[in-house]
C-alpha cells in the first residue's frame, strides 16, 4: 500500500454549470466562497440552494421580534451578490433538525436533474454539525439512487476533508471575506472571519506560494 496521492493544486475551478448546496445561509461563503466567485468571474453558471431557515441561529434571543428567518434570508441575497451569485433559492427545512429523509433525497435528485450541474459542491458526510451531516448523506444518496453524472467536491467548515483538490482563493480572497461579513447575525456569535481565515491559511501548506486556499474532497 503506497502513500496517499497528493492533491491537485488549481489556480482556477473547472469550468462549467455549478451547484451549491449548502445546509444554512454563511455555508457557501465560508466553504466555498472563493469559488464561487472565481467560478462567476470566468463567467460560470452557479446556483446556490439553502437548505435551512436558519430559524436556530439566535440561541440567545438577540433578535426577538424580527422576522429572524428573513433576516438570514436576506443576508445570504447580499452575500451571493458579492460573490457574483443571482441565483439563489431557500427550501426553508427546519434549523437544527435536518434529516436525511426520502423526501429531501428525491428533491435533491430532481433538482440535479433539472439543473444538470458540472459540478457540485455540498457538505462532506465527516462533518460534525448534525444538518451537515444530514446534508452529505441525502446528497449522496440521491446521486446514488438517480446516477446522475457530476463532479462531486465536498467542502469544510465544522470538519475537516481529506483534499483531493487545492484551490488558491488569494485573488478572491477579498470578496470572500466581504461576502461573510453580511451575516453579522451570526458573526454575533461566532468570529467566522478569524476561523476561516486560519482554516483557509493552514491550506497552504499545499501551496505555500498562495495566502490562501480552500480544499476539497472530491467523491
Amino acid at each position: 500500500m503506497g502513500p496517499p496521492a497528493r492533491p491537485s493544486i488549481m489556480a482556477a475551478p473547472p469550468p462549467g454549470s455549478v451547484l451549491v448546496l449548502v445546509p444554512h445561509a454563511d455555508d457557501e461563503s465560508l466553504g466555498c466562497g472563493g469559488a464561487i466567485a472565481l467560478h462567476r468571474q470566468q463567467g460560470d453558471r452557479v446556483k446556490v440552494v439553502i437548505v435551512t431557515d436558519g430559524a436556530a441561529g439566535d440561541p440567545k434571543g438577540y433578535y426577538v421580534g424580527c422576522d429572524y428567518p428573513a433576516l438570514r434570508r436576506e443576508e445570504s441575497r447580499r452575500a451571493s451578490a458579492i460573490l457574483g451569485v443571482s441565483d439563489l433559492e431557500h427550501w426553508d427545512y427546519p434549523d437544527g433538525t435536518l434529516t436525511p429523509t426520502p423526501e429531501l433525497v428525491e428533491r435533491i435528485g430532481v433538482l440535479l436533474a433539472i439543473e444538470r450541474p458540472d459540478i457540485l459542491y455540498r457538505p462532506s458526510i465527516n462533518e460534525i454539525h448534525p444538518d451537515h451531516w444530514a446534508l452529505g448523506v441525502a446528497v449522496e444518496e440521491a446521486l446514488r439512487r438517480y446516477i446522475i453524472p457530476v463532479r462531486d467536491w465536498c467542502y469544510e467548515i465544522w470538519a475537516t476533508v481529506h483534499p483531493s483538490h487545492i484551490l488558491d482563493i488569494t485573488p478572491v480572497w477579498d470578496l470572500k471575506c466581504k461576502a461573510i461579513t453580511q451575516y453579522q447575525s451570526q458573526l454575533r456569535y461566532n468570529d467566522y472571519l478569524y476561523m476561516v481565515a486560519g482554516l483557509n491559511a493552514y491550506r497552504t501548506i499545499h501551496l505555500p506560494s498562495a495566502r490562501y486556499v480552500e480544499a476539497f474532497e472530491a467523491r
